[in-house]
């Protein structure tokens, strides 16, 4: 494991369009509620195969 110096300092990018992804994506899991693995595994499937 590699140590990090105390006083490195981070940089950290925001991206709007992926921020407003991640919200939908959260508040589509969270209206939709728990989904079963097996659906949870197929959706992720299909979405993969959808974007480019």
């Amino acid at each position: 494991m590699v140590k990090r110096e105390p006083n490195h300092k981070f940089t950290f990018d925001f991206d709007e369009q992926g921020t407003n992804e991640v919200s939908q994506q959260i508040m589509d899991s969270y209206n939709s509620g728990f989904i079963g693995e097996g659906t949870a595994l197929a959706d992720n499937d299909d979405n993969a195969a959808t974007e480019g």
